[in-house]
C-alpha cells in the first residue's frame, strides 16, 4: 500500500488529526439538527448553526493537513491509510444525507438526485474492486483530478448550503459537481472494465 509496512499501526500526529476529524462529524451533525429544531420551533440558536458551519470547515480542512503532516514527517501508517478514507466519507455522507432532508426554513434542500449519483458512484466503485479481488485481480484506486474537482465542489456546495447564500450561487457547483462524480466514476468503471478485458 504505497510503501506503507503493514504493521504500521502506531498512533501519529497525522493520525490523531484524523481521529479529530472523526470525532468533529457527530458534532457537526447534532449541531445541525438541534438548530434545524430550533427553527421549527420558531426558536432558531445561530450560534449551532455557525458552530456547524465551523465543524464542518475544520473537519474539511483537517484532510490537507493530516496529509501534510503524514508526507513531511514520514508518518503514513496502515491505520492512517485506513482511518483517512473513512473520515473523508464519514463528513461527506453526513452532511450529505442531513442536508438532503426537508427541515423547512432551517436551509435549503438538496436535490435528491446529488446524493444518489454520489452514494451510487461510491458503490459502483466498492462492488467493482470486490469482484476484482475475489477474481485475484489487483487494481489500484488512485483520486484522478475530476475526481478531487468532484469532491471539492461537494464540499463547496455543502459549505454554501450551511452559509445559507441565496440558491442561484450553489446551484452552479452543485451542478458541476454531479457532472464531475459521474465522470469519474465513469472513468473508474472503464478502468475495471479493461482490467476484466485483459483477465
Amino acid at each position: 500500500m504505497n510503501g506503507i509496512p503493514p504493521n504500521s499501526v502506531r498512533i501519529t500526529t497525522a493520525n490523531m488529526v484524523t481521529i479529530a476529524r472523526l470525532v468533529m462529524v457527530p458534532c457537526f451533525a447534532l449541531a445541525v439538527i438541534y438548530y434545524a429544531q430550533g427553527v421549527k420551533r420558531n426558536e432558531p440558536e445561530e450560534w449551532q448553526r455557525w458552530l456547524a458551519v465551523a465543524l464542518f470547515a475544520l473537519a474539511s480542512l483537517s484532510d490537507a493537513v493530516d496529509g501534510f503532516i503524514a508526507r513531511r514527517f514520514n508518518q503514513k501508517t496502515l491505520l492512517g491509510a485506513i482511518l483517512d478514507p473513512v473520515a473523508d466519507k464519514a463528513l461527506l455522507l453526513t452532511a450529505l444525507l442531513i442536508l438532503s432532508m426537508n427541515f423547512g426554513n432551517a436551509f435549503a434542500q438538496l436535490p435528491l438526485w446529488f446524493p444518489i449519483v454520489i452514494l451510487s458512484r461510491d458503490i459502483f466503485i466498492v462492488l467493482g474492486v470486490a469482484l476484482l479481488w475475489m477474481m485475484n485481480r489487483q487494481i489500484e484506486i488512485r483520486p484522478n483530478f475530476s475526481g478531487k474537482a468532484a469532491t471539492f465542489l461537494q464540499m463547496l456546495t455543502l459549505g454554501l448550503v450551511l452559509l445559507k447564500v441565496p440558491n442561484l450561487y450553489w446551484q452552479v457547483p452543485l451542478w458541476a459537481a454531479g457532472f464531475l462524480t459521474i465522470f469519474s466514476g465513469s472513468l473508474y468503471v472503464i478502468k475495471g472494465l479493461h482490467r476484466f478485458a485483459n483477465w
